[in-house]
């Protein structure tokens, strides 16, 4: 090797080994994270929100998009991993309110509403239909809630679509927390083994076994191979039964100001975990342990693509193709409505847009009659149903209801517009 070339490759091995190192998932980060309440010791690979370079490379996660202001905001979730542990964190403002981090882990379990909890009850609703995605739903396992000011944030297990345990012990996770008020850099984090992620307790096919990986004997909780779990993050006001104002990822239903208002949580970043075989019990293939070794952040997607402006739609007009039918003839009468905001259909968002529509029929004294459908998901683009928007005379027993005026209530859930229709029924 002459002088110079020899020169020239120690320069390059020397700007190689000054070059930043980016950090990734391994065997063991327990010397890398610190559980804080800060964030810096993450990378630049182990975020969830990076920039959506198909819309322009904006921001997934605007810093500013809370409906109560950038000091009730979420600004990024981070996450990464190693063979014993999630760490998982959300960062932003909580002024006087509460930020929680929920986990979706276990196929077809947890909860599909937080109205009814036993402990931290707000007005959440998760979207569990998976329509116009072809994609599983959002059913929250675990979460985790702090408040402004709290340092010590809680985990709740789902032990039922109305229970949780609230009162689990450090030995099954460790968390901190830094915000207050409108401080920046402030964050929620937590180191949750792998154990508590899969509910192992609970029986839900994973476990712990010991094997010798790289000439060292350890226990490993293998989860079934090609595991990806979903994860979300909201801000939400501080009492019982309130909503909130902020989600990260976007829903596409947007949220609202007041927060008395449900909220409809019906979007996620799901992360691939395991692709490959780290331990050998793969045979090749994803082996039930979370890969090292990678960025996260490669590993992300989501259900809807963000960032999204969330829309809230309301009933524009209502009606009906006659005023009056004779159903004890077999007559039927069908109706329809229109949507506001009007959608765009070259637009890929406005055609995965959803609305939950309710139909009921009522008497002219206000007595119920009928309910014909109750938040029937419908593509917002092209809401009528041939099939379903119509009612046949008959009440909720199946009889022919007498002569007279009934009324027809469309409500969009949960219940942001309403609009009504006499209609006659005669003989």
């Amino acid at each position: 090797m002459t002088p110079r070339l020899a020169w020239w490759v120690s320069a390059l091995l020397l700007l190689h080994l000054a070059a930043p190192v980016t950090a990734s998932t391994a065997r063991d980060l327990s010397g890398r994270m610190r559980l804080d309440g800060f964030t810096d010791e993450y990378t630049a690979g182990e975020v969830v929100f990076g920039r959506n370079a198909a819309a322009g490379n904006v921001p997934e996660e605007a810093d500013d998009d809370s409906k109560w202001g950038t000091n009730n905001d979420i600004r990024q979730l981070r996450i990464t991993w190693d063979a014993k542990h999630l760490y998982l964190a959300g960062e932003g403002n909580t002024w006087d309110n509460n930020m929680v981090l929920l986990l979706d882990t276990i196929k077809g379990h947890g909860l599909r509403t937080m109205r009814t909890l036993n402990s931290w009850r707000r007005n959440f609703t998760f979207d569990t239909t998976g329509f116009g995605a072809g994609r599983a739903q959002f059913m929250p396992d675990l979460f985790s809630g702090t408040w402004d000011g709290n340092v010590a944030p809680r985990l709740l297990i789902v032990l039922d679509s109305t229970t949780v345990d609230d009162q689990v012990p450090g030995t099954l996770f460790q968390a901190a927390a830094t915000f207050l008020r409108d401080q920046p850099n402030r964050a929620m984090e937590l180191v949750i083994p792998w154990r508590t992620v899969f509910l192992a307790s609970a029986g839900f096919g994973t476990r712990d076994t010991v094997m010798t990986v790289g000439g060292v004997r350890d226990t490993f909780h293998l989860f079934p191979p090609g595991t990806r779990i979903r994860v979300a993050g909201v801000v939400t006001a501080g009492g019982d039964g309130s909503g909130g104002p902020d989600a990260a990822p976007d829903n596409t239903r947007g949220m609202s100001q007041d927060s008395n208002a449900e909220e409809i949580i019906d979007n996620y970043a799901e992360i691939d975990l395991d692709r490959v075989d780290d331990t050998g019990a793969g045979r090749g293939g994803p082996d039930g342990v979370a890969d090292w070794g990678i960025e996260p952040k490669e590993r992300v997607s989501f259900r809807y693509p963000p960032p999204i402006l969330g829309l809230r739609f309301s009933l524009q007009d209502a009606r009906l193709d006659r005023p009056a039918f004779k159903p004890d003839l077999g007559d039927r009468i069908r109706f329809g409505f229109t949507l506001a905001p009007r959608l765009d259909p070259n637009l890929q968002i406005d055609q995965i847009r959803t609305v939950d529509v309710t139909a009921n029929v009522f008497d002219m004294n206000g007595r119920f009659v009928r309910n014909l459908y109750i938040g029937d998901t419908r593509l917002a683009l092209s809401p009528l149903s041939s099939d379903r928007d119509v009612w046949d005379g008959r009440d909720e027993r199946g009889m022919l209801v007498t002569p007279g005026i009934y009324i027809l209530r469309l409500v969009i859930e949960p219940n942001q517009s309403r609009i009504t229709r006499a209609m006659v029924v005669v003989r």
